[in-house]
């Protein structure tokens, strides 16, 4: 990934977002490569939320479960192990300064350690010495402004971005109360070029979100405040990094003045080497990793905590190379140790020749400390016998200059499940597999880009998977300056919100058009999504956006 660092283009800065230096070892998995804004709707990635913007969210990547995607911040995980079952609300995370997003399909345990076993969703900031002014407004008054200042002092680039934004929402259920949100976003970037290839990289993001929400019927005075600070250093060259980076969430809901609080702080000290000798490149590397999670809850009587320290220690080595035949080879492992579970290993084997791709890896799931050393008043009590749940997967895959597909089949074992109050391991196998196709045909002026995915998601006894579609296809058309989507969510198994049973979900096709042109120094936009004003739920019991527009323009300076 080479990241030219704009005003200072000549001295050619190499950066690395993964922890390896050779640049062909992307051929051997699986990946996506989108705009921010594109998250929602990549086949692959099953975000299912609790209702519009602001409203909590889960990912399901490839079929696996809501806990199995690892969200990570310019290669780091930036994990908030205080959520009970340790699933990552992605759709909290601001953008602002994010450049782009690397979806990374299978497991990258031995790379990245634990709770990767469905992928790697790896959000990548950018500093540049522009400056603009960003103004925007939508339907259910949603206002956004952002305010962008970059400069370059001597040999350091500084990139300094402020986001505000406020929605008055709908009623997520039916009901009269709007549910609004109020965000305040910061992040101050800096490049240093040091010499010799060298460069210093930080950031400090700060994010506060402020979302009014619902239970299963239209609920006033009940809140959330959801705060992220990530501090991030980092000494970097073509072969080596040392990075420093601290992570802080702070969730706070609030039921008429009755809380429920979680925290959690970690640091992670990240070390790697590389070394290139006749066409291998040899990685080394070690992670270190402590948290302090907490968290005591108090709304509707339920009474739970947790107050844990979690430390681990990942030892990593890869091997890329590329043999004389012209076949791209990549082994890799990682060796864990957890102070609150049995070591780990985890490890990946991938080879690639002209397109095609064939690999096998496995991954594991943390239990949390909730779900081993949690307590609650209704007389549940943590296990602290639970072991992690593992994963095996198996891939074979083509990539050509229109296309990409690939076939994979993920094995897990161990999942853990609820029985007896408390958390156990299920001694059966959970299967997920499926296909994945992406397809780009341009058509005269036309461009066409569609991505399709076909997931079956079993679990041990051959049961299916609720919230988990099998089918999902995204289609977009792109001429001169607008763009037209077309986003297929195929029928599924979802949780009645009411009764608690199985129920069958409908599939949806929403559409969304948009129109965006350059004029100088001032670009206007304007986007009009769901335009057949389709009426879902997703879940089960919580309302999606109907019909509604967002039109603003940027200016730089």
């Amino acid at each position: 990934l080479l990241l030219p660092f704009k005003a200072l283009a000549e001295l050619e800065i190499t950066i690395y977002a993964f922890r390896t230096s050779n640049d062909l070892s992307y051929k051997t998995y699986s990946y996506d490569v989108i705009e921010p804004e594109e998250i929602k709707t990549l086949p692959s990635v099953n975000m299912v939320q609790s209702g519009p913007d602001g409203q909590m969210s889960s990912i399901f990547l490839r079929g696996t479960n809501s806990n199995h995607t690892l969200i990570t911040l310019n290669g780091i995980a930036i994990k908030d192990h205080s959520t009970p079952q340790g699933t990552d609300d992605l759709s909290q995370h601001s953008f602002l300064g994010v450049d782009r997003i690397e979806v990374i399909k299978g497991p990258m345990g031995s790379t990245y350690g634990p709770n990767s076993i469905g992928g790697t969703i790896n959000m990548i900031t950018n500093a540049n010495d522009e400056n603009s002014v960003s103004i925007s407004h939508g339907s259910n008054n949603t206002n956004t402004q952002v305010l962008k200042f970059g400069k370059v002092i001597n040999n350091t680039l500084v990139d300094f971005r402020i986001e505000n934004e406020t929605s008055d929402g709908i009623s997520v259920v039916d009901g009269d109360e709007k549910d609004s949100l109020k965000n305040r976003n910061y992040i101050l970037q800096t490049e240093s070029y040091l010499g010799n290839g060298l460069v210093l990289k930080s950031n400090m993001i700060e994010t506060n979100n402020h979302t009014n929400l619902d239970k299963s019927s239209d609920y006033t005075d009940y809140t959330a405040d959801w705060q992220f600070n990530n501090y991030y250093l980092s000494l970097q060259d073509k072969d080596t990094e040392v990075t420093l980076n601290h992570t802080k969430h702070d969730r706070v809901y609030d039921d008429k003045g009755t809380k429920d609080i979680y925290k959690n702080d970690t640091t992670i000290l990240l070390g790697k080497h590389s070394i290139n000798v006749d066409n291998k490149t040899h990685t080394i590397g070690s992670e270190y990793e402590t948290s302090n999670i907490e968290f005591d809850t108090n709304i509707s009587g339920y009474v739970s905590n947790v107050d844990k320290t979690r430390n681990n220690t990942g030892y990593f080595y890869n091997l890329d190379q590329t043999l004389e035949s012209g076949v791209q080879l990549h082994t890799g492992f990682r060796f864990d140790t957890p102070n609150t579970f049995d070591d780990q290993l985890t490890y990946r084997i991938g080879a690639e020749n002209n397109g095609v791709r064939l690999s096998y890896a496995t991954g594991y799931k943390a239990p949390t400390v909730y779900e081993m050393y949690g307590k609650d008043n209704w007389g549940f009590l943590g296990n602290e016998n639970l072991i992690p749940e593992k994963s095996k997967t198996y891939e074979i895959g083509y990539r050509w200059d229109k296309g990409d597909i690939v076939f994979f089949k993920t094995e897990i074992d161990n999942l853990l499940k609820y029985e007896n109050s408390t958390y156990v391991n299920d001694t059966k196998k959970s299967d997920r597999h499926g296909v994945e196709l992406g397809l780009t045909h341009e058509i005269g002026p036309v461009i066409v880009n569609n991505n399709t995915a076909f997931v079956i998601a079993e679990d041990g006894d051959g049961k299916e998977i609720v919230r988990k579609p099998k089918w999902s296809n995204t289609t977009n058309f792109k001429y001169n300056n607008w763009f037209y989507d077309v986003n297929y969510y195929g029928s599924h198994i979802d949780i009645d919100s009411q009764t608690y049973a199985r129920v069958k979900m409908k599939s949806v096709t929403t559409m969304d058009i948009g129109y965006s042109v350059n004029k100088g120094d001032l670009t206007f936009y304007g986007k009009m999504n769901n335009i057949l004003d389709e009426d879902y739920q997703r879940p089960d019991g919580y309302n999606q956006d109907g019909r509604n527009f967002t039109l603003g323009f940027k200016k730089t300076f």
